[in-house]
């Protein structure tokens, strides 16, 4: 490796030494730290002998050796990083850290983790509080939009205790050709989506103006709380907002013929590849479609006009409500055997230094931080597009319930009734009602 791929012994330090070393040299322990002989890098050779486990995801595991290779971490602080992947299920990896916690241990010490954990793992009170180890101006480097994220779905008890780092948003992508083709204009509102079922939507041949991937299990509420956004509230309080839009994409599918009702048995894989079929004009999807259509499994079939995005269209509750992000990242699980290398790794991963350079390395560590958008290729398609939804400040707040796996199911359940006209609006709604009431 480069030197010039190496982060600086004096701003490595500044970022990610002080608070760390500062810990560990506390009682017993760091007397003999203080007494030992200092590395080169100004670490006791005490803390030079010590580990630190991260878990991630297996997607992730590259990027993850490809940073600290390249950060030179382990060089710079003495201190052996093992990757250790995750279990493949958020309900899984729940049950390992339970046990662990109330044991009194931990599986590894800094967690790489998603929305539906944190909301579980903030409330039984697992996770660390990390502002006293944050970069002072940590948050300067954030957009607002990543802020009033992290106050919901990062912070618990007014304290933070998840760093985000991979923190994206489903776009609006259309068939450009099409629309050309067809002399129409990309819509901007619901009623000019609900419009375009006469246009695009041919029963016979399977083509539909949209679908989505609305299976239940992860991916119906999804969609749910992106409509109930754009209408300008929160699905978990089954208000008026949700009323409308679930009356919306009821609309859609029986009455406008916008929307295929059969995207209510599809999950994301199959919504893509009636995209790729030419059986959709439109849709909502997650950024990694734009890396399934530029594969070369689709050489054949892709290009740019097929492929296009634009602003979601808007609902009642206007702009900023268009989307929402979802996001993952670090925290320090609080029965670590060794925080004190927990929170130095920690500090260095979500510094701005290291968030520059690990999009570098990855998109699983792209965002909207400042820092990280002034780093990046400005002709990449994601980068061109997360910056667009930025800058339109159409990207909201996810809808948020403290007992986040429970409710969803709820929501699931009684809307799936209603949009398979197995029970009335009326109805689904009453027993969404009840039934998260019971959660409180």
């Amino acid at each position: 490796m480069s030197n010039s791929q190496k982060i600086s012994r004096r701003k490595f330090l500044k970022v990610a030494g002080t608070a760390a070393a500062g810990a560990t040299l506390a009682g017993p322990l760091g007397q003999a730290a203080a007494n030992s002989t200092s590395s080169g890098f100004g670490v006791p050779n005490l803390i030079r002998q010590h580990s630190v486990r991260i878990a991630v995801g297996g997607w992730a595991e590259q990027n993850m050796r490809d940073l600290l290779e390249r950060t030179d971490f382990s060089g710079q602080t003495g201190i052996n990083v093992e990757i250790v992947l995750r279990t493949d299920t958020k309900e899984t990896e729940l049950t390992r850290i339970v046990g662990a916690v109330q044991a009194d241990t931990s599986p590894y010490d800094v967690l790489d983790f998603e929305d539906e954990l944190a909301t579980s793992l903030s409330a039984a009170g697992y996770m660390l509080g990390l502002d006293d180890i944050l970069p002072a101006d940590l948050w300067d480097d954030f957009s607002p939009a990543m802020v009033d994220y992290t106050k919901v779905w990062s912070t618990h008890n007014d304290e933070t205790f998840r760093v985000i780092h991979n923190w994206e948003m489903p776009y609006w992508w259309y068939r450009k050709d099409w629309f050309d083709e067809k002399g129409v204009a990309v819509p901007t509102t619901w009623e000019e989506v609900a419009a375009l079922g006469e246009v695009f939507t041919n029963e016979d041949e399977g083509v539909w103006a949209t679908e989505d991937g609305l299976i239940k299990g992860a991916f119906l509420n999804v969609y749910l709380a992106w409509i109930t956004l754009q209408a300008g509230g929160n699905p978990f309080d089954v208000g008026d907002e949700y009323r409308q839009a679930l009356q919306y994409i009821y609309d859609l599918m029986y009455t406008h013929k916008t929307l295929n009702p059969a995207s209510l048995q599809k999950d994301y894989n199959q919504q893509n590849g009636d995209y790729i079929a030419d059986k959709v004009a439109f849709m909502r999807q997650w950024p990694f479609f734009g890396d399934v259509a530029r594969s070369d499994d689709n050489k054949a079939w892709f290009s740019e006009d097929k492929v296009a995005v634009a602003l979601p269209p808007l609902g009642p509750g206007g702009i900023g409500g268009a989307t929402y992000a979802a996001g993952w990242g670090f925290g320090i699980i609080k029965t670590s055997p060794n925080l004190a290398e927990a929170k130095e790794l920690l500090s260095f991963l979500v510094s701005t230094e290291a968030a520059v350079e690990a999009v570098k390395v990855g998109f699983w560590f792209l965002n909207a931080r400042k820092s990280v958008l002034a780093a990046v290729d400005q002709d990449n398609w994601l980068v061109k597009n997360l910056q667009m939804y930025t800058d339109a400040g159409a990207i909201g707040v996810r809808p948020y319930h403290p007992q986040f796996v429970e409710a969803l199911t709820i929501l699931e359940d009684t809307a799936a009734a209603y949009l398979t006209k197995q029970s009335s609006l009326d109805d689904a709604l009453r027993q969404a009602k009840e039934q998260l009431d019971s959660l409180a």
